[in-house]
């Protein structure tokens, strides 16, 4: 418990991961000798903020969650995904859950304790936080033809990351309030939208997540060091 709320780990792995490549959920693929997914729920299930944890899955990919789930330790849930991230999340939030959210992309690999430890303390003072690195680059906004409009200042440039961290009722009602919307492509967004402000948790470079085959061989050297 922190400080008397309960916190509810939220492990997303029903993407189609149709940017990979193949017919297999990209988080069951193995990484320096274990599956993606695996990693983040050892994280999560050995960390001593975490109350318990809810497995999002896609219903074709039932046998090997439940292998996942068969190895924590801690009470855990199994949830059917939605069409979209969105939709998954949602779905997690209707379940079981602490008052205290916080939700790990199942394809990024390195998280570690200290985002967890981070995010988690920030409720204290925030509704919402995410795991975040400063850009290095300068970022261009472009129209719908390519054309650019406007270059953000790289000082107040970050890329956001997971895990991400909510007060389970504020999260709710975000959702709540957007509906199915596909501009929504992180739960903050949620949050910003609502005018609730959201805590930036500095993260590394490391912390990737893989979307491509070429994203897997950059982690496995990470998971490797």
């Amino acid at each position: 418990m922190f400080q008397g709320k309960r916190v509810t780990a939220v492990l997303l792995a029903g993407g189609s991961g149709s940017r990979f490549g193949g017919s297999r959920n990209k988080v069951y693929v193995p990484a320096a000798g274990k599956p993606l997914l695996e990693y983040s729920r050892q994280v999560l299930d050995e960390s001593p903020l975490v109350d318990d944890l809810i497995l999002v899955s896609r219903p074709e990919d039932a046998e090997e969650i439940r292998e996942l789930a068969a190895r924590c330790r801690k009470p855990v849930q199994q949830i059917a995904g939605g069409a979209t991230r969105q939709e998954s999340v949602y779905h997690a939030l209707a379940a079981d859950c602490g008052e205290i959210v916080l939700i790990q992309d199942g394809a990024r690999p390195m998280l570690k304790p200290r985002y967890v430890q981070e995010c988690v303390a920030a409720m204290a003072v925030c509704p919402g936080a995410t795991v975040a690195v400063r850009s290095k680059d300068t970022i261009k906004l472009a129209d719908a033809d390519g054309m650019v409009r406007c270059t953000t200042r790289r000082a107040d440039t970050w890329l956001t990351q997971t895990p991400q961290c909510f007060l389970r009722d504020v999260l709710l009602e975000g959702h709540r309030q957007a509906g199915k919307d596909p501009e929504i492509t992180d739960d903050c967004m949620l949050l910003e939208r609502m005018g609730q402000p959201v805590k930036l948790v500095e993260g590394d470079y490391t912390n990737i997540k893989v979307t491509t085959a070429e994203d897997l061989i950059l982690a496995e050297s990470f998971l490797r060091q």
